[in-house]
């Protein structure tokens, strides 16, 4: 009997080396795959990897940012935060968490974490890169600029930094100065996937290029002799690599006892420059309360690169001509986006003028407040004052909305809003909207 349980003894022995080998072995393939993008079959081996390891949390951190990678932040954040609850005061698994938060614009609580780290461990790279890019995500990015230089400053050659720099700078839209620290990142990486998605994003970048869109609005009226309304949409969009996109949409309304069929086609350009724009031209054949036709301009630039205390400001314009059957109207429109800085929240003051089809010209103005409470969950309200044409009579209407965004898993978000629109001497509006969204 001695001699058996020295045999299991030694046995055992010699298997735990040969068990700790396949873990490193499987972790070792579980990060190349990831550095290909191979992400799938990362999460396999590290699925696998998990099962062999006795301490988990270099296993659950990595499977945990895998998962977040291919959009999959529920279950990711789940493992990360399981984990931190064996191994609370574990950096990693925090930066990880606060890297999930960040990747679903909760910039507040990853903020708040990464500072945290900061402040016990100055130096800590992962930290300071990852407090860069959280001012990248945020419109900030001299903040970001400045954290990826300190990066480099003890890292000379950290991949994170220079692909942040490179970012940085295409954020501020520094086209020449960008590319060298891309090329830097080549030499450090040269085969990594975040490498080879911005050097090739045709090829490489696999985030979703296609975003379906319907819905369904049903608007009462107090007035009893107009008739409610029922209008329904579809929408597709391409969406490339670059943040560019091309879009069709199709209106079907059904007011005033009439139906008009709108069909819309827009470009959004530039979107990675400092003057993002976005055009767009709508036809309605046959029109009965729709304009035959409109155009529309859009575009935004950056006032504040979000350096000082008082966050980031964007300067907005919009202009948009259209046709009606009794005339045309004229939309000017100036506003703000400001993002308030430490806090996950946006707010959107606009003014503007509006001429009617008799060439009388109202003031208009407008503001709306965005909060993401968390990652796959955002609500805002808004206000204005300005003229609206309804049944082709322009009136001063004064307009009031609540919308509720919500994820639903990886590829479909759903938007509910509930509005009401009281145009001056006529009848009040209300109406209740539904819209789902895919991409893939």
């Amino acid at each position: 009997m001695k001699s058996l349980t020295l045999t299991l003894l030694a046995l055992a022995l010699l298997a735990t080396p040969a068990l700790a080998q396949d873990y490193d072995a499987l972790i070792q393939q579980a990060l190349q795959q990831r550095n290909q993008g191979d992400l799938p079959a990362a999460e396999k081996i590290l699925r696998q990897a998990r099962g062999l390891a006795k301490d988990k949390a270099e296993a659950d951190y990595l499977l945990g940012m895998v998962l977040a990678f291919q959009q999959k932040y529920t279950e990711g954040l789940q493992i990360i935060e399981a984990a931190l609850q064996v191994k609370p005061d574990d950096i990693e698994l925090q930066l990880g968490r606060a890297r999930v938060l960040s990747y679903q614009g909760v910039y507040q609580q990853a903020s708040q974490i990464t500072n945290k780290i900061l402040a016990k461990e100055p130096a800590n790279l992962e930290a300071l890169s990852l407090a860069g890019r959280l001012a990248y995500y945020q419109r900030q990015p001299a903040v970001a600029e400045q954290r990826f230089q300190h990066v480099l400053a003890l890292d000379a050659n950290n991949l994170d930094a220079l692909l942040g720099l490179y970012d940085s700078y295409l954020q501020q839209g520094e086209t020449d100065q960008a590319q060298p620290w891309l090329e830097r990142a080549a030499k450090v990486a040269p085969t990594h996937i975040e490498v080879l998605t911005r050097q090739q994003p045709e090829q490489y970048n696999a985030e979703p290029r296609h975003q379906i869109s319907t819905g369904y609005s049903r608007s009462t009226i107090d007035n009893p002799g107009i008739s409610n309304w029922q209008d329904r949409f579809i929408e597709y969009r391409h969406l490339q690599p670059n943040g560019n996109q091309q879009y069709v949409r199709v209106e079907h309304n059904n007011r005033f006892n009439s139906t008009d069929t709108v069909i819309e086609a827009g470009l959004a350009l530039q979107q990675k420059s400092l003057l993002p724009l976005e055009v767009a031209i709508g036809v309605t054949p046959n029109a009965q309360f729709m304009p035959h036709w409109f155009g529309r301009l859009q575009g935004s630039t950056p006032l504040t690169d979000g350096k000082g205390s008082y966050g980031t400001v964007l300067l907005t314009g919009l202009v948009q001509y259209s046709s009606y059957a009794n005339g045309d109207t004229q939309r000017l429109q100036l506003g703000l986006d400001y993002y308030l800085p430490n806090v996950d929240m946006w707010l959107t003051p606009n003014i503007g003028m509006v001429r009617d089809q008799n060439g009388l010209d109202t003031f208009a103005w407008g503001l709306a407040a965005n909060w993401q409470l968390s990652g796959p969950t955002r609500i805002g309200a808004s206000y204005s004052d300005a003229p609206e044409t309804e049944n082709l009579v322009t009136t001063d209407s004064k307009n009031v909305s609540v919308y509720w965004r919500q994820g639903l898993g990886k590829t479909f978000v759903l938007f509910l809003t509930w509005s009401q629109s009281e145009r001056v001497n006529s009848y009040t509006r209300k109406a209740i909207d539904g819209t789902l969204q895919y991409r893939f």
